[in-house]
């Protein structure tokens, strides 16, 4: 037998007896680790359910929601939304208690309390006013003090106001497909509605934006849904309007057409130079008809002669249709000569 085979039939025996030998170390200790860790474990409980028993002085923190105001007025001021509870109790209700909060606020009816009047429309209500109402809430807890001791009541006359609903547009390069564009005006339906809420906030209101509106690769007319965006302190008599965003395909228009000159004293005569510019424009396909019967007008205006430093008068629309856009001119100014009649 060579060295070779002596070596492959006396390995695997060898590993073998080596494995059943670490088995056989190994499996007192695993043992008594996982009996040392259960009884480790049943301690820390024992000691946990003990602990929990006992009566323990703490700070908790009880969310509070205001409801129930007085007839016509809303709340203006800042109240807190928690209060500071310091309570004694046993450490099982005191975990209790604390999961609870976290869950269900106190609903704080302040017409149900009576409100200390300090100036116009400003009140106060102490909190230890609610501690009865507190200590039913939270059972088996005892309340050692409440903080803040006063809650500051502002509240205000509730008004309204009829203000124009605006399609707040998310405009990006990719907004509309290629070769598509708006066509005409967004319609909004209702285009307004009644806000109501305090003075202070109605006084200088003047409109309400829907949520951002937005769209990728947009080909299409497109009608849909959108929430109005939240204001605190106020309600609408609709929480949502109708956006119609008008979409078609657009052609890009190119024509040279005559400068004409505007507010030119009688006595005097001024002429654009050169006398033509090259009108660039975007128009929905639907609309070309109406631009083709109604020629687009370019213009130099007299009265902005002493405004130009370059010594040239600036191209524009008098009426530039709506129904058109991205104009651009060539050459955008241009000099002028003006002489006596």
């Amino acid at each position: 037998m060579s060295g070779i085979e002596f070596k492959r039939k006396q390995g695997p025996g060898f590993f073998a007896r080596y494995y059943r030998l670490f088995a056989d170390v190994r499996s007192p200790l695993h043992h008594k680790l996982i009996t040392f860790f259960f009884f480790v474990l049943i301690s820390a409980c024992f000691w946990l359910v003990r602990s929990l028993g006992l009566q323990y002085e703490t700070n908790v923190t009880y969310p509070v929601k205001y409801v129930d105001f007085p007839d016509n007025k809303v709340l203006t001021g800042n109240v807190p939304d928690k209060l500071v509870l310091r309570v004694r109790a046993s450490g099982f209700s005191i975990l209790k208690c604390r999961l609870n909060m976290n869950i269900i606020p106190l609903k704080f009816d302040v017409n149900a309390y009576t409100l200390n009047k300090i100036g116009d429309d400003n009140y106060l209500v102490r909190t230890e006013s609610i501690r009865d109402r507190l200590s039913e809430e939270l059972d088996q807890i005892k309340i050692l003090d409440i903080n803040p001791d006063t809650l500051n009541f502002r509240l205000s006359d509730i008004i309204s106001k009829k203000v124009p609903v605006l399609a707040q547009i998310n405009l990006h390069d990719r907004f509309f497909q290629k070769q598509f564009t708006l066509n005409g005006e967004i319609l909004i339906k209702p285009d307004s509605i009644i806000v109501s809420g305090p003075d202070n906030l109605i006084r200088d209101l003047h409109f309400i934006k829907t949520l951002p509106i937005s769209y990728v690769n947009l080909n299409d007319t497109v009608s849909r849904t959108w929430n109005l965006e939240t204001v605190k302190g106020l309600t609408y008599s609709n929480e949502n309007v109708k956006v119609t965003i008008p979409v078609d395909r657009f052609t890009e228009v190119e024509e040279n057409l005559t400068i004409l000159t505007a507010n030119v004293p009688d006595s005097l005569h001024m002429v654009a130079i050169p006398g033509q510019v090259k009108v660039t424009y975007h128009i929905c396909l639907s609309n070309y008809q109406y631009i083709s019967h109604n020629q687009l007008v370019p213009m130099v205006d007299y009265n902005n002669i002493g405004h130009m430093a370059s010594g040239r008068l600036t191209v524009f629309l008098p009426d530039t249709p709506h129904l058109i856009s991205n104009i651009r001119f060539s050459p955008r100014e241009v000099e002028f000569l003006v002489t006596r009649k």
